[in-house]
């Protein structure tokens, strides 16, 4: 079970220069690591709830994904590539192994350090993590990789974004049309979800743009639907997959597929839940993951 939670806002984090190149990461706690890996499009902020719930036992490493935050793209395009970063980032901060905790976007990239860095991996954990081969994309990101388009669409999204952020009717509607009825009924009566999914929500609209890395995960995508879908057989830590029965973005498909790809993954399920059940079940969620880790130490 993971400790007291620590209130991490006013963490900041560090652009690293790695031998793979510059990283941004940011660190919280002391202990055996954990270093977590953000979903699409994000940055290292989006790891700030499972870092606060973790922080008390473990040293948590939040990274931006190329692209995002103020990593460059030229850090790494590929999965293969971001692995190789993550353990660029390892080498620099003196950690030999770390449990890696790759979320929606972000679980291709950590499965592959699991792969790539088997040696340094000493948990998996795979949350709402999409398996690229099986996604397609969503006809409301298309613009994104329109040149010249994105560029002028962009700011005014974030902005649109902003202003949204601050009528709560408005946020009110958006979290019936994404949260499920369970969740609903969740957020009504823990106050704490509702901040958590706002501060989710503003990390994509006050931070630096994510057009570069969402253009690149897209593109990754397409290549993925032109490739024979990975194999893991170098995993050898234990993988524990968590996934929701009712999400609409990350369907069981990639759960069933990860669970026949990594070797003796562990597969478990959160009834009632959506996409953001990290944040709406946080407490169940983090709480699994550090027994998790701690049961397998």
């Amino acid at each position: 079970m993971p400790g007291p939670a620590q209130d991490l806002q006013a963490i900041a984090p560090a652009l690293l220069d790695t031998r793979a190149g510059r990283i941004e990461v940011a660190s919280a706690g002391a202990g055996s690591a954990v270093m977590v890996v953000h979903g699409t499009p994000g940055d290292w902020r989006q790891g700030l709830p499972l870092a606060e719930d973790l922080a008390a036992d473990h040293r948590v490493l939040l990274v931006s994904r190329p692209g995002y935050g103020a990593t460059p793209i030229s850090t790494g395009r590929n999965y293969d590539e971001h692995a190789d970063a993550y353990a660029a980032v390892l080498d620099e901060l003196g950690i030999e192994r770390c449990a890696v905790v790759g979320v929606s976007g972000g679980g291709p990239s950590a499965a592959a350090f699991a792969h790539r860095h088997a040696d340094r991996t000493s948990h998996l954990v795979l949350a709402c993590a999409m398996a690229a081969h099986l996604v397609s994309v969503p006809r409301d990101l298309r613009w994104s990789v329109a040149p010249g388009l994105a560029e002028v669409l962009t700011p005014l999204a974030r902005t649109i974004g902003r202003r949204r952020l601050r009528d709560p009717a408005k946020v009110d509607k958006a979290m019936e049309r994404a949260l499920t009825v369970d969740e609903l009924e969740r957020t009504r009566s823990d106050p704490r979800i509702v901040e958590d999914l706002l501060r989710h929500a503003r990390s994509m609209v006050d931070g630096p743009s994510a057009l570069a890395g969402l253009r690149n995960d897209l593109a990754q995508v397409q290549a993925a639907h032109r490739s024979t879908p990975p194999t893991y057989n170098g995993v050898d830590c234990p993988v524990l997959l968590l996934y929701a029965d009712d999400d609409d973005v990350i369907g069981l498909d990639h759960a069933r597929y990860y669970e026949g790809a990594l070797p003796g993954a562990r597969l478990e399920i959160f009834e009632g839940a959506g996409h953001v059940f990290a944040l709406t079940r946080r407490s169940e969620v983090t709480a699994r993951i550090g027994t998790f880790i701690a049961g397998h130490a």
